[in-house]
């Protein structure tokens, strides 16, 4: 048995969520649907992350619940803490709002915490050196 889990997030603003994800972790568009433009396929070098605009979710499944601030966490884990310290300084000059600052955790470890443009928590990091 092979199991995929794919993540897809309702997005309010599928236009600057795809600019924010292509932008700071090097996801590349795969697959795109709907005019105008409705759901993505993302693809980060084979992972593989889906966003739908959340008023066609809305239409599709017809009980999605209210679009509300989520308290889970998307883990981008890299193989290179460069990588990770790269982001963090894109993400810093570009005013994004970290909820996790820069670190270096005591498990070896750097990451940090992005919210993405509906409040979804990424949390990103790699080996540290």
């Amino acid at each position: 048995m092979v199991l995929v889990i794919i993540s897809e997030l309702t997005v309010s603003d599928i236009e600057k969520s795809i600019k924010f994800y292509t932008t700071y972790f090097g996801f590349k568009v795969k697959l795109a649907e709907g005019e105008p433009l409705s759901w993505v396929q993302l693809d980060g070098d084979g992972a593989i992350l889906m966003l739908q605009d959340y008023d066609e979710a809305k239409k599709e499944i017809s009980s999605i619940p209210k679009k509300t601030s989520s308290s889970n966490l998307i883990r981008f884990e890299f193989d290179n803490a460069r990588i990770v310290e790269d982001i963090y300084a894109s993400l810093k000059r570009d005013g994004a709002d970290i909820f996790i600052d820069f670190t270096k955790t005591d498990y070896g470890k750097i990451e940090l915490g992005v919210y993405d443009l509906d409040r979804n928590m990424i949390i990103v990091s790699a080996p540290d050196k």
